[in-house]
């Protein structure tokens, strides 16, 4: 669907809902690797995902048929709250999977 190194499919802790998607597997894209790799790991990528749970999203930009989702999250970290910024998509044969393109943090929210 998309051209990046990914990891393989990952399941999830548990499934969650997104748009109405039961999503039970997730992979990440290396491209947080190039640049946020000191802060940014595949565990905090999950809990990012895990925090759509149950949300509905609007489609941020279509590229060659593939739709981006854009959010923005906020996790409590070592007594801290950081915001972060994930893209990703659905794919798989029954959108099942969210597919993780980049995550990294930012100082405000584009969007709740």
């Amino acid at each position: 669907m998309y051209s990046m190194n990914k990891s393989s499919p990952i399941p999830l802790k548990r499934p969650i809902l997104v748009n109405n998607h039961k999503i039970t597997h997730l992979v990440i894209g290396r491209h947080y690797l190039e640049k946020h790799a000191n802060y940014m790991n595949d565990a905090i990528i999950e809990n990012l995902v895990m925090a759509l749970d149950g949300k509905e999203f609007e489609i941020d930009s279509v590229t060659k048929d593939v739709e981006y989702f854009v959010s923005d999250i906020e996790l409590s970290q070592k007594k801290k709250k950081l915001i972060y910024r994930l893209v990703w998509l659905f794919e798989g044969n029954y959108l099942e999977i969210i597919g993780i393109i980049n995550a990294y943090r930012v100082r405000k929210r584009k969007n709740p």
